[in-house]
């Protein structure tokens, strides 16, 4: 049996430079290597267009790779066709049988197996249960809700005990509160089953919220790799930053750099003091903040000046838009609302903005 007596140090998915191309030269995927572990929750995270779904087909079978190799617990298998990989893949359509129940649906891959009757009917009861669908084996899927559907998949796709579950974009079809609902109910399945989950989506915050690690893709090529922490606050392109919460850019130049920090030059000369990197005097870099690290005060305090040119109110925090002086750029400022005590900032006000150095990061890649 393929992977029998793998020991759980192997990977449960390896990909190692696998590359996908397309008649006519498209590269949907170049050169990517991955290792997903046994038991977590792996997302593939990135824009449209970057990759992240074909090589959730090359995983399952759907597609075969131009070049590279796809293993499952040590073994390859990109020559085996999809029904002969231990793997189930969960669509954005969900693609359930609108004729048949909602019992016969989850038990139509377990029939397929010439599985016993009795045995289906008891994993049917058992998915029924995890995705807290009891009672509902006989209705029709085409009288659930969206999110009921989804949860219909999610058992179909669970009750033949999948070494690996590949989920493509299944909450994009979800309105925002059930989306949401969605996120904390996939990951208690995967925690409760134990199974590897590959989730593909271009949604920032389902990643964040779900993952034990992201991998950040773009044009084909995995960015960078690692837990939803590391990958926000320690991204290594501008890419990642850009992509992985909200994030301003100011173009500027290293006017020194030593062991304890290096001081940066905007273009309006104003100077900003961020944590070690490895960079020399005179190199151009693109500096990055995060909005809620940043902090306003009055005209008279120390920080970068400038002008605040819109105020945007989000019921649990407001962000200040402030041009910089001298031309230096636009930046954001994230406070957090406190009930009774409105800021004392608005429209048109001048003011400065307290920078921490923990606050800073620079890339190299200041154009990209």
């Amino acid at each position: 049996m393929l992977g029998e007596g793998v020991g759980s140090c192997i990977p449960a998915i390896e990909a190692r430079s696998v590359v996908k191309s397309f008649p006519g030269g498209a590269v949907a995927l170049d050169h990517v290597s991955i290792d997903i572990r046994p038991n977590e929750f792996f997302t593939l995270l990135g824009p449209s267009g970057c990759g992240k779904t074909t090589l959730l087909r090359l995983i399952a079978g759907f597609e075969q790779p131009t070049a590279g190799e796809i293993y499952l617990d040590g073994e390859r298998i990109e020559h085996l066709p999809p029904f002969r990989r231990p793997i189930n893949t969960v669509f954005q359509s969900y693609a359930l049988f609108p004729h048949m129940t909602v019992g016969q649906n989850i038990a139509f891959g377990l029939e397929m197996q010439g599985i016993a009757k009795a045995e289906i009917a008891r994993r049917v009861a058992e998915m029924l249960a995890l995705v807290k669908l009891e009672g509902f084996e006989g209705r029709k899927a085409d009288q659930m809700s969206g999110g009921q559907q989804q949860r219909v998949a999610l058992a179909r796709a669970l009750a033949n005990k999948p070494k690996v579950l590949l989920l493509d974009e299944p909450l994009s079809a979800l309105d925002l509160k059930l989306r949401k609902e969605m996120q904390f109910e996939l990951k208690r399945l995967q925690t409760e089953t134990g199974i590897t989950f590959v989730f593909v989506t271009h949604d920032q915050e389902e990643a964040l919220t779900m993952s034990d690690r992201i991998a950040v893709m773009s044009a084909g090529r995995v960015l960078q790799v690692g837990a939803p922490r590391d990958i926000y606050e320690n991204p290594e392109h501008r890419f990642v930053a850009d992509f992985i919460g909200e994030t301003d850019f100011l173009d500027a130049m290293v006017e020194a750099s030593d062991d304890a920090g290096v001081r940066y030059r905007l273009s309006s000369g104003a100077f900003i003091d961020g944590p070690p990197q490895d960079f020399n005097a005179g190199a151009s870099v693109a500096l990055s903040t995060r909005p809620e690290r940043l902090h306003l005060g009055d005209a008279a305090g120390d920080g970068l000046a400038g002008t605040i040119d819109a105020v945007v109110y989000f019921g649990t925090d407001t962000t200040f838009h402030v041009a910089l002086d001298g031309g230096a750029g636009s930046i954001r400022v994230r406070e957090q609302n406190i009930a009774g005590k409105p800021f004392p900032f608005d429209r048109g006000d001048r003011v400065t903005i307290q920078m921490p150095r923990a606050a800073v990061r620079a890339f190299r890649d200041f154009k990209g």
